[in-house]
């Protein structure tokens, strides 16, 4: 079972980089459950100007899916804040998940994402 889970500064107007490369999880064996949630500080109520894009294996899983703004409740990969679930392919020797965030507001946003693989 692995957590990547961070904090991000996003400029308005820019796109984050793909947050699992670099890291331990750029590639994934197969059968791998991946969840992703996802949380910003923006100013805007849900479907606010933080989006998410989601790229497996040259197959896209989200794309434009608007971030929700951090509520009272705490942020978890497991909750209300949950993006995306899907499984790593069995026929597939290695998958790279392509995780990226777009501000699309005015000021810069913070972005909580929490990936959990099992």
């Amino acid at each position: 079972m692995a957590l990547e889970k961070q904090v991000i500064s996003i400029a308005a107007g820019a796109t984050s980089a793909a947050v699992l490369t670099g890291t331990t999880y750029e590639t994934l064996p197969p059968n791998v459950a991946v969840t992703v949630a996802a949380a910003t500080n923006a100013t805007t109520a849900a479907g606010g100007p933080v989006v998410m894009n989601f790229n497996m294996n040259n197959t896209e899983l989200a794309r434009n899916a608007a971030v929700s703004k951090l509520q009272d409740h705490p942020f978890s990969y497991d909750g209300a804040y949950v993006m995306n679930r899907t499984v790593t392919p069995a026929d597939t020797v290695r998958s790279r998940p392509i995780i990226t965030f777009t501000n699309n507001g005015s000021s810069t946003a913070l972005v909580e994402y929490a990936i959990h693989m099992v």
